[in-house]
C-alpha cells in the first residue's frame, strides 16, 4: 500500500476518533452549559481556524467569492450549523446517554438516501430502501435507552433525528459545492456564518452566572471546540484527500461504536439490549449506504 495512502487512513481514523470524543464530552458539560452556548463556541472556533488554513486556496481561486458564494455558505451554514447543531446539542441533553446521541446521529445517511433523490437526483433502489428501514427501525429502539420506553427519550430521540436529517440535507447540498470550493472553504465560511447566526440565541440562553460557568469548563470546551471538531475537521479532510469518500465512509461507521465505548468508560454508561439491537440495525443499514463497485457489477 502507498505510503500516502497508509497517512490518509491513519488522518481519517484520527478524525473519526476525535469525531467520537463530543458527544461525550458534551454530556459532561451539559449541565452547566447551554446547548446553544456550546453549538456556538464550537463552530465559531471551528470556522476561524478552518479559514485559516484555507488561505492559501482562497488565494489561488481565479474568480474571487462574491454574494453568490456568500448565499450558498449562508444556506449550509444555517441548515449544517445553525439548525442541525443546536438541535444536535439540546438532544444530547434530553437523552439519557451520550452513547444513544452518538448512534442516532449515526442515522443521518439514511436521510441522506431519501434527500439525495430530490436535493442530487439520484435514483432509489430496494437496496435504499431496506437501508432506510433498517436505519428507522433501529433508531426507534433508542427510545428504549433506560430499558422502557420513556417519554424522555422519545423526545430526544425525535430531536435527535431532525438534528440527522438537516445535516443529511446539508451534506446533499455540500455534495454539489464541495467540487468548486474544497471542503475546507466550504465548511470553514458555513461554521462561521451559522455559529454567528446562533449568537443572538446563545446570549439570550446566557444566564448571568453564565460566564463563571463557561469559565469552570473552558478545559473541556476548548477541547470540544478546537480538538474534537476543528482538528478533526482537518484529519478528516486529509484523510479524505489521500483516500476516497468511499474509504472515508468505511471509516465513519468507527465513530458510533468508538462513542459507545468511550461513554462507556467515562460516563460509565450501561449498553442494554435495546441499544445493542438499534444499534445493529443501524449499523446495517450504514453499510448497505456505501457503494461496493465489484460486488454491485
Amino acid at each position: 500500500m502507498p505510503k500516502d495512502k497508509v497517512v490518509g487512513i491513519l488522518g481519517l481514523l484520527g478524525g473519526v476518533a476525535l469525531f467520537s470524543t463530543v458527544e461525550v464530552a458534551s454530556k459532561i458539560i451539559g449541565p452547566t452549559v447551554d446547548p446553544m452556548v456550546i453549538a456556538f463556541i464550537r463552530f465559531f472556533v471551528t470556522g476561524i481556524v478552518l479559514l485559516g488554513i484555507s488561505v492559501p486556496t482562497i488565494w489561488r481561486r481565479t474568480e474571487p467569492l462574491g454574494w453568490k458564494d456568500f448565499w450558498v455558505f449562508c444556506l449550509n451554514g444555517i441548515i449544517g450549523v445553525t439548525l442541525t447543531m443546536s438541535l444536535f446539542h439540546i438532544a444530547i441533553i434530553v437523552l439519557a446517554k451520550a452513547a444513544s446521541a452518538a448512534v442516532v446521529m449515526s442515522a443521518n445517511p439514511v436521510f441522506v438516501l431519501i434527500l439525495s433523490r430530490y436535493v442530487n437526483n439520484e435514483d432509489w433502489s430496494a437496496q435504499k430502501w431496506i437501508s432506510v428501514t433498517l436505519g428507522m427501525v433501529g433508531a426507534f429502539f433508542f427510545a428504549y435507552e433506560s430499558g422502557v420506553l420513556s417519554t424522555n427519550s422519545l423526545k430526544g430521540l425525535g430531536i435527535m433525528l431532525a438534528a440527522a436529517f438537516f445535516f443529511a440535507l446539508s451534506i446533499c447540498i455540500s455534495r454539489r459545492f464541495v467540487p468548486i470550493y474544497g471542503g475546507a472553504v466550504l465548511m470553514g465560511y458555513s461554521s462561521l456564518i451559522g455559529s454567528l447566526l446562533l449568537l443572538p440565541f446563545a446570549l439570550y440562553r446566557l444566564p448571568v452566572q453564565g460566564l463563571e460557568e463557561i469559565y469552570d469548563s473552558w478545559p473541556t470546551i476548548a477541547f470540544v471546540s478546537l480538538v474534537g471538531t476543528a482538528l478533526a475537521y482537518i484529519f478528516y479532510y486529509y484523510g479524505i484527500l489521500k483516500t476516497s469518500a468511499q474509504t472515508a465512509s468505511f471509516a465513519f461507521l468507527l465513530k458510533p461504536i468508538l462513542s459507545c465505548i468511550l461513554a462507556a468508560m467515562v460516563l460509565h454508561e450501561t449498553i442494554n439490549a435495546h441499544m445493542i439491537i438499534g444499534s445493529v440495525l443501524i449499523l446495517s443499514g450504514l453499510l448497505l449506504t456505501i457503494p461496493f463497485p465489484k460486488l454491485y457489477s
